[in-house]
């Protein structure tokens, strides 16, 4: 299920090349599916890979580092996202197009006004100690995200519930709009029609028994973490922080056991991922950067394939629009013009992504192109700047009012994009008079600084998309709280009224004109520098069989996890 704008956070495009907004990314390949070199070599019989020990039954996936954020409603990221769908099952999940599907749900129904859902569940389903999963369990996952102490990042999928407000902020033991019907079938009753609603019920079922807690101790449920336990196709079996985590097959799984009976989530970085493919210690590398340089590299590994496809994600500069130097349009507006981004993309990429323009995703319906391409164009930018009042000082620094264009910009290690971009934007923004110097920490302490503490001048990451273009969680004025994902402060009321009208529409045509406006508001106000859409390469190693990852289909969709094979 994508429902996790994952930031969730993805770094998918930022870290590898790579992390998850609202644009998605590559566009001269089709969206529905990878292209995969299949041609077989004489390597084949000198493939590390099959000789490591075990190998015979064992998967091991190289990733990001996770943040250890396990539990369906707390994870912020789309690495920690991976072992939450992998060991937790949605009442629905999406087919390869992006349409939703039913997974733990048999089948729905949704009202004539579209305010009730009404789900009724499979019944040969249990969690991996042998419990079955009932509605009972549906109920207690959706009324933990309303409990009044939840911190985490999926109150949106709740807070237009019927009786939300009454549980969260009054004495209310339930929600009223969460109603047990009986063992297998649940009905949530919304107080707003969304054509959106569907997709806030992918998050992972969890089981009642294991988890429950007193209404408003979250931390009781916190406190487990690091041990998950769900109906999913794999058993979390171990955590080893900075390494890797361990998984193994669930025999029992109701879609049909996986086809070797261990997961290993290793965690890699640019410095280690391609040792590690050619040292066969891992089987598939997600998401090494699509670039002239790593495709020479992978060429000379004739044991791999390359699994490419148009990713559905966008990399940018978050502007922190708290600060009033960055509170105004031209400044921001100046930034952009002011970097050659088409020069970063064809230096980082070689070839193999584009600028990206819009928070939308080109594999999007909703995509538009009808926009401002903001080329490089110095003298653009600095007319702007002179326009917003910001002057040359002696030092070659703007300013105004005592205050000076120079900006610390908050970043992640282990990033060849970061690596690449720094120089480059230095010596672009010098030249319009503007000074940027890059602070660069642990990407999970970049998170916190962003959404957490909301303490930055500027940052970059990425977003890995939802299949639905819809875009409030990240960019909608109610979002502008510590530990929401409108981390700078954009409010706009023709953006708060389109998102709305955007989530309000059933009809896709009319939804997608809403969004062509949406994103030329967005392509206007810049509250982020977009920078790239790329390709994604998911490398996979020529031992694993009938591995296909797709723009709205990755490594944890249950198309993809139990389509694999090992030789």
């Amino acid at each position: 299920m994508k429902r996790k704008l994952s930031l969730i956070l993805s770094l998918v495009l930022v870290l590898t090349l790579v992390m998850t907004g609202c644009g998605k990314s590559e566009e001269p390949k089709p969206a529905n599916g990878g292209d995969e070199k299949t041609e077989e070599s004489a390597g084949d019989a000198n493939n590390p890979a099959k000789g490591r020990d075990g190998a015979e039954d064992t998967l091991v996936i190289g990733t990001h580092e996770t943040k250890g954020e396990f539990l369906p409603g707390y994870y912020s990221e789309t690495y920690d996202g991976y072992v939450v769908d992998l060991v937790f099952d949605g009442l629905i999940t999406n087919d390869k197009e992006g349409n939703p599907i039913p997974l733990a749900a048999k089948d729905w129904e949704v009202s004539d006004d579209h305010l009730t859902y009404t789900f009724n569940l499979r019944d040969d389903i249990k969690f991996s100690d042998g419990e079955p999963l009932t509605a009972e369990d549906v109920e207690f996952t959706y009324t933990f995200i309303c409990d009044p102490n939840y911190d985490g990042p999926r109150t949106s999928a709740v807070a237009d519930l019927e009786g939300y407000e009454e549980y969260n902020k009054g004495d209310a033991e339930k929600v009223s709009g969460i109603e047990v019907i009986d063992d297998h079938t649940i009905a949530f009753k919304f107080t707003k029609a969304l054509s959106t609603n569907i997709w806030n019920f992918g998050h992972g079922i969890m089981p009642k028994h294991v988890y429950e807690f007193e209404k408003g101790d979250i931390d009781a449920i916190k406190a487990k973490m690091t041990e998950p336990m769900g109906s999913g196709p794999f058993i979390f079996e171990k955590y080893e922080p900075k390494q890797y985590v361990e998984f193994k097959a669930n025999e029992d799984y109701f879609l049909g056991s996986p086809k070797f009976s261990k997961l290993i989530l290793k965690f890699t970085n640019v410095e280690t991922q391609f040792s590690e493919l050619e040292k066969g210690t891992v089987d598939i590398q997600l998401s090494v950067a699509a670039k002239g340089e790593n495709k020479e590299i992978l060429d000379g590994m004739d044991f791999v394939n390359i699994v490419e496809y148009p990713e559905n994600s966008y990399g940018y500069i978050g502007f922190n629009m708290r600060d009033p130097r960055l509170a105004d349009k031209k400044v921001r507006q100046a930034l952009t013009y002011g970097f050659n981004r088409d020069q970063f993309a064809e230096v980082y990429y070689q070839g193999f992504a584009q600028t990206c323009n819009v928070p939308i995703s080109q594999v999007s319906w909703a995509y538009t192109d009808e926009i401002n391409e903001y080329k490089y164009d110095p003298d653009k930018a600095m007319k702007l700047l002179d326009e917003a009042g910001w002057k040359v000082g002696k030092d070659g620094i703007r300013e105004k009012d005592g205050k000076k264009l120079e900006f610390v910009w908050s970043t992640h290690t282990d990033s060849k994009y970061v690596e690449t971009m720094i120089p480059m934007l230095k010596s672009d923004w010098e030249k319009i008079g503007v000074k940027v110097e890059a602070d660069i920490m642990e990407f999970a302490a970049l998170s916190e600084k962003v959404y957490e503490k909301q303490e930055f001048d500027l940052y970059n990451m990425a977003w890995s998309l939802d299949v639905d273009p819809d875009a409030y969680e990240i960019f909608h004025s109610s979002q502008d709280q510590k530990g929401g994902y409108n981390s700078v402060g954009f409010k706009n009321e023709e953006n708060d009224k389109l998102l709305e009208q955007g989530r309000e529409e059933f009809d896709q045509e009319k939804r997608a004109e809403i969004y062509k406006k949406w994103g030329q508001v967005m392509n206007e106000e810049l509250p982020y520098m977009f920078l790239t859409q790329a390709n994604r390469w998911d490398v996979a190693n020529k031992r694993v069989k009938n591995f296909e990852t797709s723009p709205f289909q990755d490594i944890q969709d249950r198309d993809v996890i139990l389509n694999i094979e090992l030789e």
